[in-house]
Formats: C-alpha cells, structure tokens, sequence
C-alpha cells in the first residue's frame, strides 16, 4: 500500500474512533435522561450538570470532529489543484462545513436539533472526499498518458528529422552522381593540318610552313543522363608556353570560378548518342615550334584533351 493510502486509512480509522465516542456520548445522554425520573429529588441538580457535561462533551467532539474532516477536505482539494483540476462541489461543501462549525459553536443547542443532519453532512463530505482523491488519481494517470504521448511524439518526430536528413543527403549524394554522370566526354581528339592547297595530312607532328588551316575533329560519346539540347563547346588551342591562342573569333567563358579565353567555339545538338563534331580553325601568324595543347569545354567542365606537334 502506498504511504498516501496509508494516510488515508489511518485518518478514515481515527474519525471512525471519533464517531464512536460521539455516538457512545450521545447513548449515555439518552440512557441519562431515561434514567433523571427515577433518581431522587437531591440527585436532580447533580444529573443536571452530568448532561449538561455530556452535552458540552458532544457538542466539543463533534466541533473536533467537523474541525478534522475540514482539514481533510481543504488538504483533498489542494491535492486536486496541484494536480490541474478543481471541484465545485468540494469547495461548497467545505464552505458548507464550515459556517456548520461557527453555528455550532454559537448554540449548543444546535448539536441536539441537528446531529443526524451535521452526519449526513460528514458521510457525503466522505463520499466525495473520496471522488475527489479518485479525481485526483485519475488525473494524474491521464498526465502520466500525456507525457508517454509527447515522448513518444517527440521520439517520432526525431526519428522523422532523422529520416529527412538521410534523404536530403541521398538526395544531395545522387545528385552529385548524376552531376558528374552528366559530363559529356570529347574523345579521339585529331588534329588534320590543311595545306594552302588544300591537302589534309593526319598525324601527330606538322611541320609549320605546312599548316594553312586545322581541323580539329573528336566525338562526344554517348550519356543517357546528360539533358538532350544544344551544347556549346569552347576548344581551346594552348601553346608551348601557355599561352592560348586567340583571334578575331575568340572569347571568353567560365570555368569553375575561373574566366577564360578559348580559341574557337562551335555548337552541337546532342541526343545522348555519338556525336561527331569537326571544327576547323585557321591562325594568324605562324605556330610556335613545340607541343600544342588542345582542350575542349562543355557545361563549364573541361570534357577532352590531345595534342599535336609543330615542328
């Protein structure tokens, strides 16, 4: 048994005692005044003052009595306010018991007339004593429900927070993958020199005087994920020295956080198959002897590179 109920027990075992004197006091009265007839005429003033003892006696156990039980209900209805609830009818009866105990003090008389009312009184007073601790207890159990409700729905929204997280990064993840998937890839860069007569020669070394114009022909290989437009690609021709070539058909474009010139641009619609692409380019002035650096750029990243000699 919990120390409450406990409590409970022995306050219910000591006004049962209480009862038990006040009904023993009232018998003696009764049997008292059965009895005030057959005493004698000199024993009348004593027997007087007896009942008028056990009158007083009555009257101060039962101000005692109602003097507990309204502790107890005060003591009920804080319990039941701490715990968020309240009870009208609690509080009235406390009210009630209350200006019972300033009558009764006032008249002594009022014990006699109204006894069995005042224990009435006291026995609904218990009842609903007890309904307000079982309120209380309810009340109690409901927020102890309350509070697994909110952990748990704490507990599933951060479960939920979790659950969100993981996908924005899986989502963050894959497009990373398609980003980099999306790359187009220049391949088999060559480079054709074209004489002033016109005469193409493919290989990997040209001798300066030779050159007039070059194609520069490669293939974008196939990407199904890569978006299916016009692509433009910036192919620049880098010399020996680092320099890019430029000419009148140059510019400018980005790469990464960088702003760089290209030598020669072209455009393609690509389909996400194999596509061909042929761009020829004829410089002013005459080639630096050394390796010459092709690079070709596409959606900002460089997608191909070769290179050829000038001799």
């Amino acid at each position: 048994m919990s120390p409450e109920k406990k409590q409970v027990a022995k306050e219910t075992k000591n006004n049962n005692k209480v009862w038990i004197i006040v009904l023993a006091v009232v018998l003696l009265a009764i049997n008292g005044i059965q009895g005030f007839f057959n005493y004698k005429q000199n024993d009348e003033i004593k027997q007087k003052e007896q009942i008028i003892v056990q009158k007083d006696a009555q009257r101060d156990s039962l101000t005692a009595a109602l003097t507990a039980k309204i502790e107890e209900l005060k003591a009920t209805s804080a319990k039941l306010e701490e715990a968020g609830g309240k009870n009208a009818e609690l509080e009235a009866q406390i009210a009630q018991l209350e200006e019972m105990k300033v009558k009764l003090e006032k008249d002594a008389k009022y014990f006699k007339n109204q006894y069995y009312s005042i224990k009435g009184e006291i026995d609904n007073a218990n009842k609903l004593k007890a309904d307000a601790e079982k309120q209380v207890s309810d009340l109690k159990v409901q927020l102890a429900q309350q509070d697994t409700i909110i952990n748990k729905q704490k507990s599933d929204l951060s479960q939920k927070d979790q659950m969100i997280s993981s996908l924005d990064q899986e989502k963050a993840e894959l497009a990373k993958k398609v980003a980099v998937a999306s790359v187009l890839k220049a391949e088999n860069i060559k480079v054709i020199a074209v004489s002033s007569k016109g005469k193409e020669k493919i290989g990997d070394a040209y001798k300066g005087k030779a050159i007039e114009q070059i194609k520069i022909v490669f293939t974008i290989a196939e990407n199904k994920v890569a978006q299916k437009n016009t692509k433009d690609l910036y192919i620049r021709i880098v010399e020996p020295d680092g320099a890019t070539i430029t000419g009148a058909s140059s510019g400018e474009f980005k790469y990464g956080t960088q702003t760089l010139f290209y030598t020669a641009k072209t455009s393609v619609l690509y389909n996400g198959v194999i596509s061909p692409v042929s761009v020829s380019y004829t410089k002013e002035g005459a080639y630096k002897v050394g390796k010459q650096t092709i690079e070709v750029y596409a959606e900002g990243s460089l997608i191909g590179t070769g290179s050829f000699v000038v001799e």
